[in-house]
């Protein structure tokens, strides 16, 4: 049976676990069947079937990247009990369209309905996440180099500095040299040509903040688990609140419309879950060398797997793709078949959840029979990606966190920054790493876990990832708790909306203790250190400081990089590019020996830049920064239908360095349209489960015009929580 509450959540009970995974499957046809479609599409590459040529990038790149072909291998290998239900969540997607038909965006796409399968189930966790890994960085990272130089680059990736909650290992270098740079380029426009459509934007900024607060730290003596995910704003939202109770289990979570399970957060009515981005390295690019067909490697040249595929093209001719597999990997960037007749050249990928069959999806039943922390930890063993920071809590007051996934063990870190020669034996994988060497903790005696995007772990082994993470959002979760009493639901719903940003709040200081200037300047200065980094949406001085942060960005990287490359830097459409430029203009308000870097900046320099963002500030009045920091959903089929399906836009404050979190593009003069925000906040109070709240940018239905396609939307505005109404007893008590 399925119900729904007030705001069009669905709850399934059922006799059965069969039947509870059917009514679930049932249950997102109804609610999402065309975002199935979206995502099934899209890893298919057949996403220029529905919306024509500016798809066919996209689809060209889908289709190297051979995830069909490693979501059947997932599926081969599934137990039968997971066979069981995923044929079970996909014979409901289908009863559902039998009984009831298409929505209306199939035939505003012009398409017809295909029967549901497990593969598609799969396929569409796997796009979900083949955009979230270290691939695109690594792509931005290595076009820098390729462009600028190593020097150059070298000033753009700030090294972990003293205080920081993170810790990089030092890294290999390799040398640079025309062929990879060619090759670098190709993957840069590969990449920017198929943004839009496969969703590079929705995806590769994805952050979120998780914490839990241990007995001694809650006003109740049992814990507090918080989250919100961070990832652009999906029309439909990326996730999908339901309910599921059968004989076997009872539990409430978000998920991703097609998956039968909640593998990122929820509860199960005894223990709780949530995550965050690990921006764990699990993919490596490798530059293969090709002559006749066959590949180089360690031992020798060797055949290389090549097939044709066919792309149809709505309204354009058909397009023939030749896909290239190496022994590393799919060939997702270059042409093996183009150059002289000697030799050719062209970039692999190696990722976990396409080397082989991933057997992680009986997982996701497990973590619904957890009766406790550490028994839900354990259940983790198998998962290979993505990787997570997993926190957890339970009723019986205990916490805990793990390192969720499956880590590649390497000879050579040198592979961590841009692409490797795929035929040095050194850069190949020797195994990975075991689950019982994952970084994991329970019940610390702080009572306290926080993940926000931070460096994993201090110790160099296992190796997580290259990246220096996010390092402001942290600080300001561990400022709240440490200023906090005994905590309640109240407190962490507030925390979720704190707009105060450490670095802005730093800046406010330096001004505070600089000039006075004169004219526009002062007028910017005067603000910015009166307004102590709070970026609320009702005032002023987001607007100000996001214009001052770009414009001060703008002359520190001319006078240190160029404003040529400043330029390129700022307009290029590789996704990865903003993350090297928000982590640089972070390190710039970082104490090093108690002084920040950004006091070395003369008056001239400050100055200049503040009369320019007052004035870019007040091109048109100055306004709340709640007016002008806005969503800017696109629904899919926006290329064909325009606004029409779009949901409602609205304001919020914060920036990326806040909890309340709303990135926005670097470019000087450009919107401040909101790149990258929350799409799911969850507050669970262990004490009493019925206490506890979520709430998504939307609502439940991803159907235009249905009452609960953006019901939730005002909440999320204000940071309110919609009650989750869980069942709070397991099944059997």
């Amino acid at each position: 049976m399925i119900t729904r509450d007030e705001y069009g959540i669905p709850s399934v009970v059922a006799d059965t676990e069969q039947q509870a995974w059917y009514e679930l499957g049932w249950a997102a046809a109804e609610d999402r069947l065309w975002q199935l479609e979206y995502d099934r599409r899209r890893a298919r590459g057949r996403w220029a079937e529905v919306v024509g040529a500016a798809a066919l990038p996209a689809d060209r790149l889908a289709r190297r990247l051979r995830l069909v072909d490693a979501a059947a291998a997932d599926v081969a290998a599934m137990d039968p009990r997971t066979l069981d239900t995923f044929e079970q969540y996909a014979a409901g997607v289908n009863g559902y369209v039998a009984a009831h038909g298409t929505p209306v965006e199939y035939d505003r796409g012009g398409i017809g309905w295909e029967a549901w399968t497990p593969q598609d189930s799969v396929l569409a966790f796997k796009i979900r996440h083949v955009l979230m890994g270290a691939w695109q960085y690594k792509v931005a990272r290595a076009a820098l180099r390729a462009r600028t130089g190593a020097e150059v680059a070298e000033k753009l990736n700030p090294q972990p500095l003293p205080g920081m909650r993170v810790t990089v290992p030092p890294l290999a270098r390799i040398p640079d040299d025309n062929r990879r740079a060619e090759l670098v380029e190709q993957a840069r426009a590969d990449v920017e040509a198929a943004a839009e459509h496969l969703g590079f934007f929705a995806e590769s900024e994805g952050g979120s903040n998780a914490w839990v607060l241990g007995p001694s730290r809650t006003s109740t003596g049992k814990p507090l688990l918080a989250n919100d995910s961070h990832r652009a704003l999906d029309a439909p939202n990326t996730y999908w609140q339901a309910h599921l109770r059968c004989p076997e289990f009872a539990a409430s979570g978000a998920t991703f419309p097609g998956i039968p399970g909640f593998p990122h957060f929820g509860h199960n009515g005894r223990v709780g879950w949530a995550i965050t981005n690990a921006a764990g390295d699990a993919q490596d690019l490798f530059v293969e060398q090709f002559r006749a067909g066959e590949v180089r490697t360690a031992d020798g040249w060797v055949p290389a797997e090549v097939r044709d595929e066919r792309i149809v093209v709505r309204d354009g001719e058909d397009h023939v793709e030749r896909c290239w597999r190496t022994p590393n990997g799919p060939v997702v960037h270059g042409d093996p078949s183009s150059g002289g007749p000697s030799s050719q050249w062209a970039v692999s990928l190696r990722w976990t959840a396409t080397d082989g069959a991933c057997e992680q999806f009986g997982v996701l039943r497990r973590m619904l029979l957890a009766g406790d922390v550490r028994t839900l930890l354990d259940a983790q063993d198998g998962w290979v990606d993505p990787l997570n920071n997993l926190l957890a809590a339970d009723v019986d007051g205990h916490i805990g966190y793990l390192l969720r996934g499956t880590l590649p063990a390497r000879e050579s870190l040198a592979a961590a920054q841009v692409p490797v020669p795929g035929w040095k034996r050194e850069h190949h994988w020797r195994g990975r790493v075991p689950f019982a060497e994952m970084p994991r903790t329970e019940d610390p005696p702080e009572g306290i876990i926080v993940t926000a995007n931070n460096t994993v772990t201090a110790d160099e082994r296992p190796y997580v990832s290259h990246a220096l993470n996010d390092c402001y959002r942290v600080e300001r979760i561990h400022e709240l708790a440490a200023a906090a009493g005994p905590a309640t639901v109240a407190d962490m719903r507030a925390w979720q909306g704190d707009t105060r940003s450490v670095a802005a709040r730093r800046w406010s200081e330096l001004l505070a203790a600089r000039g006075p200037f004169t004219g526009d300047a002062e007028q910017a200065r005067a603000l910015l250190a009166a307004g102590d980094g709070d970026l609320g949406p009702g005032g002023e001085v987001g607007l100000v400081h996001a214009c001052f942060r770009r414009e001060v960005a703008r002359r520190v990287l001319d006078r240190e990089i160029g404003a040529e490359t400043r330029s390129w830097l700022m307009a290029c459409g590789l996704p990865g590019m903003p993350v090297v430029l928000r982590r640089w203009f972070a390190s710039l308000t970082w104490p090093r020996d108690g002084v920040l870097p950004a006091h070395e900046l003369g008056d001239e320099l400050l100055a200049d830049a503040l009369a320019a963002a007052w004035q870019q500030a007040n091109r048109s009045g100055l306004q709340p920064w709640g007016e002008v920091h806005r969503t800017a959903a696109r629904h899919p089929l926006h290329p064909v239908v325009g606004g029409e399906f779009d949901p409602p836009r609205v304001g919020i404050g914060g920036d990326n360095e806040t909890i309340q979190n709303g990135a926005y593009g670097w470019a000087p003069g450009a919107p401040f349209d909101i790149t990258n925000l929350s799409v799911y906040r969850q507050v669970l109070d262990l004490a009493e489960l019925g206490a506890s709240g979520w709430v998504i940018p939307g609502g439940a239905s991803g159907q235009p015009g249905s009452a609960h396609y953006a019901d939730q939307l005002s909440g999320w505005q204000r940071h309110e929580l919609v009650p989750m109404h869980p069942e709070v007893t397991r099944p059997g008590e």
